[in-house]
């Protein structure tokens, strides 16, 4: 199926929430018919040449018009897509047919990456984070890494390698070698 494409330089994983300002014509024309058609669009990362080629299904769950005047929308991660023969259109927007990927398996977060759950649970609290998500599950392993992904400081190739992981343990393994780093970093600075 032919679906929009917003490039960002972020990833966004199932179950993830963006909150975005539109002000591009090409933009407020994808996300006008979207809404009119309850279609769904690709947030996919952007890159120095194009884009990734595996983005986020998202649908849009709520708009509104912004102080600043920019139409702003929440846009929530569904399921992730494999991109084909992607193509622009005159107005600068990118189309792709896009393929559903299986879901990835699920499971428990195990006894030693519940320092990860920790890390998660205090980046809840901080103030740009805060309200974002209503409801974790801090026992799901899938979630917690993909929540973290999102939120934590990376590079976003190395968190586009971990959107493309299917095994959420073998992410959270990932993760900690990625936090451990930024931890080096931090006393070094």
């Amino acid at each position: 199926m032919t679906k929009p494409l917003f490039p960002l330089p972020l990833v966004l994983f199932p179950g993830g929430r963006l909150p975005l300002q539109i002000f591009e014509a090409r933009y407020l024309d994808m996300v006008g018919q979207c809404m009119r058609d309850g279609e769904h669009f690709i947030v996919t990362m952007s890159r120095a040449e194009g884009f990734a080629d595996l983005g986020c299904e998202v649908s849009i769950r709520d708009f509104d018009q912004l102080s600043n005047g920019l139409l702003g929308i929440l846009a929530v991660g569904e399921r992730k897509q494999q991109l084909f023969n992607p193509r622009q259109r005159d107005d600068g927007l990118w189309l792709a047919d896009s393929a559903d990927l299986p879901l990835e398996s699920t499971g428990e977060v195990p006894v030693e990456h519940l320092g990860l759950v920790e890390l998660l649970k205090s980046l809840q609290v901080h103030p740009a984070v805060r309200g974002l998500y209503s409801e974790i599950d801090y026992t799901d392993a899938s979630e917690v890494g993909a929540r973290l992904t999102e939120l934590l400081p990376l590079d976003n190739e190395v968190k586009q390698s971990f959107f493309e992981m299917q095994n959420p343990i073998n992410r959270l393994s990932e993760l900690e070698v990625e936090v451990t780093k930024l931890q080096i970093q931090g006393r070094g600075a």
